[in-house]
């Protein structure tokens, strides 16, 4: 029986831009960064002798994890948020417009501006779509 969400996870090409993002933007915090190595007899994603950085972010009460493969290196996908398996986190903003601002401010990239989208108490109200720095879909969502 499956009981809570232990993380959230995306696959980065450059670490260290992924890390400034998700913690100068997004206030993520450092838990842990490991090199793993794994091997062909176990591989926990199913690429034999793959080598990963992984890093553990906490944000908001909830866990995020960056990989990016070493060995093999990836390639960049299309994230169109209407391609099957495409998918997002939405973060809870208490003032829309300000947050756009700030991000805005900082490079952010947007998919357009704030809309709004409802206005029964306790749903979203306004929301957004920008993008990390692999062109990864988040969404900022404001709750009235």
């Amino acid at each position: 029986m499956i009981t809570d969400i232990h993380h959230f996870s995306f696959t980065v090409r450059n670490m260290d831009e992924s890390l400034n993002f998700y913690t100068e933007i997004l206030d993520g915090c450092v838990l842990s960064d490991v090199i793993i190595q794994e091997s062909t007899k176990h591989s926990v994603t199913g690429i034999p002798d793959a080598r990963l950085r992984i890093v553990f972010l906490s944000a908001f009460g909830r866990a995020i994890e960056l990989i990016q493969y070493l060995s093999p290196v990836g390639k960049p996908l299309e994230t169109c948020t209407y391609d099957a398996g495409s998918a997002h986190i939405a973060f809870i903003v208490d003032d829309m417009e300000s947050t756009y601002h700030e991000f805005q401010s900082k490079g952010v990239q947007f998919k357009s501006e704030p809309l709004a989208v409802g206005s029964t108490p306790g749903t979203i109200v306004k929301c957004v779509y920008f993008l990390d720095p692999d062109g990864i879909t988040l969404e900022l969502v404001e709750i009235g």
